[in-house]
């Protein structure tokens, strides 16, 4: 018998564990209903803090409810539109996408089942491989295996354990400023995964290479040997906002550095708060404009443990360093988020950086915060950065107020 088109019945399930599932009401709401085993056991696993503050169901008002909309390529993206293009789909039917990408999911999550009734297709030639799994951002990027110094997609039931970013126009040298960042954070002392940065030539079936210039690929902290998965989400969806929102700015709330500063330490406590000033430090020296809600993630590696923990860095990049963003632009250059209730570089001194830390309130957090910028000026010497990006941070550290007062960035 087959099912009315419109129905929807996607089961949820976190290592080999229900955790609930996804419907269709009578009112055309998409719902996400928890396991009642599930909760009766604390919810261990844990999917989100969000359902652990909440364990009640999640209605939406379109679309897919707010932390599953949160796990797909973002609306209008690269990925987003070549997934969509090869398999049929409709870019707007979430449903219908969460239900391709299921087995293959940022964190741990798996979903499987039915979405509406008709199977999905394979739209298009078959000139590349499929794309069946998901991971979030603007910038076009492939979970890829590594064999024998080469990187490609993975085949069915294989998980990607690396991350492979496209870079090209109009962001050159996207591959070598993103390395060069996150190699002053692991030089200041920051958990970064493994990366490197890599030629056309060694991506042999991503498709069209060869136009945009070196790669940038890093492995992935939630997939590990054995085809084991670590739990992780990021804060859009930790704090159910949709993807758009990701630059603070709902209808319901507005999220900045100082209010999620607060959240962290609430959820994962004193030291993990500590960590997320160090890191909202370094975006600023860096000139880290893009680092957005969906640039922060909490991970569980440890799954006894009913705290999760900020996950490693990822996506750090000096966009400063393209005018479109930097000191060059007809705007002045602002953080993805408020900080210190302000956003704009020019803005950002000794009185905010007192603000931010109050509002947050974690302890000793002004401490850290200037002894965490005193940190990366002092391993900034030797790190090889790109031309552009070393033009950018010395105007960069001469105009933001706080940084100035240090002095300019050591010569290279």
């Amino acid at each position: 018998m087959s099912r009315r088109r419109g129905t929807l019945d996607l089961k949820v399930s976190l290592d080999g564990v229900p955790v609930g599932t996804i419907f269709r009401d009578r009112d055309g709401r998409a719902t996400f209903k928890p396991d009642e085993a599930w909760v009766a056991r604390s919810q261990s696993p844990q999917l989100s803090v969000s359902f652990l503050a909440r364990p009640e169901p999640r209605r939406s008002r379109n679309g897919l409810p707010l932390w599953f909309e949160n796990l797909l390529p973002e609306a209008a993206t690269p990925l987003r539109t070549r997934i969509c293009d090869q398999s049929g789909i409709r870019a707007g039917d979430g449903a219908k996408l969460l239900r391709l990408l299921g087995d293959d999911l940022p964190g741990a999550a798996r979903v499987v089942g039915h979405a509406d009734d008709v199977e999905l297709v394979n739209a298009g030639p078959a000139k590349t491989p499929r794309l069946r799994f998901s991971l979030a951002g603007v910038q076009l990027k492939f979970s890829v295996v590594g064999r024998d110094d080469r990187y490609c997609l993975p085949v069915a039931n294989d998980d990607g354990r690396f991350i492979l970013k496209v870079g090209g126009e109009p962001h050159p040298e996207l591959a070598e400023v993103e390395a060069a960042t996150m190699m002053w954070a692991r030089r200041a002392g920051f958990n970064v995964p493994e990366f490197e940065v890599i030629p056309p030539s060694a991506a042999l079936d991503i498709p069209n290479p060869q136009g945009w210039g070196n790669l940038f690929l890093i492995r992935r902290f939630d997939r590990l040997d054995g085809g084991l998965r670590v739990h992780q989400e990021d804060f859009a969806q930790a704090l159910e906002v949709p993807p758009e929102a990701k630059y603070g700015d709902h209808h319901e709330h507005r999220f900045s550095y100082d209010t999620l500063g607060r959240f962290v330490r609430d959820v994962a406590g004193d030291s993990e708060g500590l960590e997320f000033v160090r890191r909202v430090a370094f975006a600023i020296a860096s000139g880290n404009t893009d680092a957005h809600m969906k640039n922060w993630s909490f991970w569980w590696p440890d799954k006894a443990a009913r705290r999760p923990q900020l996950a490693p860095n990822y996506d750090l990049v000096s966009t400063i360093a393209w005018p479109a963003y930097g000191w060059e632009s007809a705007r002045a250059p602002s953080l993805a988020l408020g900080f210190g209730r302000r956003r704009t570089l020019v803005d950002l001194d000794r009185t905010r950086v007192e603000t931010f830390c109050r509002r947050t309130d974690v302890p000793n957090a002004k401490t850290c915060f200037f002894q965490a910028i005193e940190r990366f000026r002092a391993v900034w010497p030797g790190l090889v950065v790109p031309e552009r990006m070393r033009i950018a941070l010395a105007t960069h550290w001469q105009r933001v107020p706080l940084l100035k007062a240090y002095g300019p960035l050591p010569m290279m």
